[in-house]
């Protein structure tokens, strides 16, 4: 198996470094394997489309495959503090580019994803898997151009690749968002009482803070759109919801450290914090998709509100401390309950009249400073269903 990092590069936009690479098939298929099959579930892998036919022929012939964008996690960077990343143009030192080269080299598929060139990966598999076996070995040494982001997080990966993909929709934004959740996973994992379930895990929720990765990665959507309905099917809506979260991106991304995560992972440490005090017996409040979804919009909502935002971490430290004395009374476990229970189904989706109804609520007790009740702010909200 052949790796050669050939240059690096600094994105001052998103203030992180790039490595440039070349590999062999062989070593690029073994440090992405699984990559399809854990993503399939967020965009169907094209198998029968004749662009990939044709892309399936031209690898047999040898074609060279476009850049391939890989994100990598947890590697050595020590080598990158050498640079001034104000050089428009790094030349880098070869010891450099070998210790860089070394500890991506050692990274396991676990650290990998593909960040564009899902569907050129499987043709690259199903290619393979179609040669004979005399033919496999001098296929698996033609050589592969890599461009990969090292340690990059969460933020900043989501609005290049929201940005890169706007002008051509190859997916739709839930689809991306999904696609980088890895990132996000790790990006939070470190708050404390928080424990993240990946799709293979194949858990189910027993105590407070317990929170499927699917279910984080549509709460940041919600957060970010400040909608909490994230399935879009309307081409339009979906075009204006991209444009409105890349413009909340590049305005976080324009913050001193380079990389403002804080809003959301503020919104994860007051869900988690609520969680907890409800205890076992209304461990089903959080653990519904729908309310951590209603929440998400509507703490996005005020955090991107010049007038809310001063309001908001007023407003979820009062309902934190009333929770902890009565949490069932402060968030109106009851209430809520008996509102969701009168939706009628047959003129609403249950699903989005609910989180419409989560949404308003937590947006009005923003709204009022945590001067009204949550109990009624529920009545407030299910007037308008």
């Amino acid at each position: 198996m052949q790796f050669e990092v050939v240059g690096i590069d600094y994105d001052n936009r998103i203030q992180n470094f790039m490595v440039s690479a070349r590999a062999d098939y062989e070593w690029y298929l073994a440090k992405t394997q699984g990559s399809e099959e854990n993503l399939a579930i967020q965009r169907d892998i094209i198998r029968g489309s004749k662009p990939y036919k044709n892309l399936r022929a031209d690898l047999k012939l040898g074609c060279i495959l476009p850049t391939i964008v890989l994100a990598v996690r947890d590697i050595d960077q020590t080598a990158l503090a050498n640079y001034d990343t104000a050089d428009g143009f790094i030349k880098a030192s070869r010891e450099d580019l070998d210790a860089l080269q070394g500890a991506i080299a050692k990274s396991t598929p676990a650290h990998f994803d593909i960040i564009d060139g899902l569907q050129r990966t499987n043709a690259l598999r199903q290619t393979f898997d179609d040669l004979q076996e005399e033919e496999r070995e001098e296929f698996l040494r033609r050589s592969l151009r890599l461009e990969i982001w090292v340690n990059i997080a969460f933020f900043p990966l989501a609005y290049r690749m929201l940005l890169l993909n706007a002008g051509q929709r190859p997916m739709s934004m839930k689809h991306q968002i999904d696609i980088l959740s890895g990132g996000l996973a790790e990006d939070l994992q470190d708050l404390e009482g928080i424990e993240i379930f990946r799709l293979k895990d194949h858990k189910r929720r027993v105590r407070a803070g317990q929170y499927h990765l699917s279910t984080l990665a549509q709460a940041f959507q919600a957060w970010m759109q400040r909608s909490p309905n994230v399935d879009r099917t309307n081409l339009v809506v979906e075009t204006m919801v991209v444009d409105e979260a890349l413009e909340s991106l590049g305005i976080d991304l324009t913050s001193e450290d380079g990389n403002q995560r804080d809003g959301f992972r503020q919104f994860i440490e007051w869900v988690v914090a609520l969680d907890q005090t409800l205890g076992e017996q209304h461990n089903r409040f959080f653990g519904n998709d729908t309310v951590v979804l209603g929440f998400a919009a509507a703490i996005g909502f005020a955090h991107k509100n010049d007038t809310l935002k001063d309001r908001l971490p007023g407003a979820m430290a009062k309902l934190i401390e009333e929770a902890r004395k009565n949490p069932v009374e402060a968030l109106g476990v009851e209430i809520f309950e008996q509102v969701r229970k009168t939706i009628d189904t047959k003129r609403s989706n249950v699903g989005e009249a609910t989180r419409g109804l989560v949404f308003r609520a937590v947006r009005e007790y923003i709204m009022q400073d945590g001067t009204s009740s949550m109990r009624d702010c529920w009545a407030q909200s299910a007037s308008m269903l």
